[in-house]
């Protein structure tokens, strides 16, 4: 399937070259002085000659490729060939891992298309969500695509090319009740357990808006989903999205599908701060491909059609 998006993308043309950065010039050296002829007076010295201008910094060069200076993120991905996309592959529909272990879903695809359309190969690095951002900021990933919602608290971290998705949060429960309440006074109960994945935004809802609730996080979402189907936490809190598919993926166990979301939430592909360009270019290529259809066609397929769910095992 992902396989069958991606060529529908490549056909559609949307490469756009990238002119390169041409070389500064080195000043050329002054004209030397001709010998003075002897004479009694001799003239006053010439004064010393202009020092060539330092070399520019890659923070004055915006982040990118300078004289004085290892190649810039644009420059490396061009010059490795792969463009490294941190995803965790357990975020349905949008990361997700299939029983034969390829990732699949909403933002791989955007990630590979991404990758071809610059010309590189997509190198997708499945890490736990938190610690995405922060392989970000080490300069051991280009970019991360794996359900990113747009935060204040995020923004000071990385920069965003995007957004190119809004979600929300919902709950994922067995509990009618649960499942029927429309805010969240109405789960804020000292009785009531509530699993998140840490380091999401769902943690940071749950821990800010819940103040009588417990809130229990874990490293991974199919940990999450299995304490609910266990019965050991009363509900999931996660994107809507993710709650939706959770349902589908795990017939028979009593979840119910979410009715109400609580947040508004937009979603965008983090970059690096030390690499304006490269978030410029993902803009402008999301654009593009929002233009012409593909980013719609590609949600309707990830977000409506749950024929890929059989590609993934069950939460165990």
């Amino acid at each position: 399937m992902t396989q069958r998006l991606l060529s529908l993308f490549v056909s559609l043309g949307l490469a756009v070259g990238c002119a390169g950065t041409p070389e500064p010039q080195t000043p050329a050296d002054p004209p030397q002085a001709a010998e003075p002829q002897a004479s009694a007076a001799a003239p006053a010295p010439a004064p010393p000659a202009p020092a060539p201008p330092a070399a520019t910094t890659s923070a004055e060069a915006g982040g990118e490729t300078s004289p004085a200076a290892e190649p810039g993120p644009l420059a490396r991905i061009v010059d490795s060939g792969g463009l490294r996309i941190g995803t965790s592959g357990e975020q349905p529909p949008l990361s997700m891992t299939t029983r034969t272990g390829d990732l699949i879903g909403l933002d791989v695809a955007i990630g590979r298309v991404l990758a071809s359309t610059m010309g590189v190969e997509a190198r997708f690095v499945r890490l736990p969500f938190g610690e995405l951002l922060d392989r970000l900021v080490a300069g051991e990933l280009d970019i991360v695509l794996s359900g990113v919602a747009i935060t204040p608290e995020r923004v000071v971290k990385v920069d965003f090319a995007g957004p190119y998705y809004t979600s929300g949060k919902a709950i994922l429960t067995r509990r009618a009740d649960l499942n029927a309440a429309t805010s969240v006074a109405d789960v804020d109960l000292p009785s009531l357990t509530f699993a998140v994945l840490a380091g999401s935004t769902s943690e940071s809802f749950a821990r800010t808006q819940l103040s009588g609730a417990n809130v229990m996080a874990t490293p991974h979402l199919d940990e999450a989903i299995r304490l609910v189907i266990d019965g050991g936490a009363d509900a999931l809190i996660a994107d809507f999205e993710t709650c939706h598919y959770a349902v589908l993926r795990n017939p028979g166990q009593g979840l119910l599908e979410p009715i109400h979301t609580y947040t508004v939430e937009p979603m965008g592909v983090a970059v690096s701060h030390s690499a304006p360009r490269l978030g410029n270019l993902i803009d402008t290529y999301l654009e593009a491909l929002e233009k012409r259809g593909v980013l719609k066609r590609t949600k309707d397929f990830w977000l409506e059609d749950p024929s890929w769910v059989e590609a993934l095992e069950p939460v165990r």
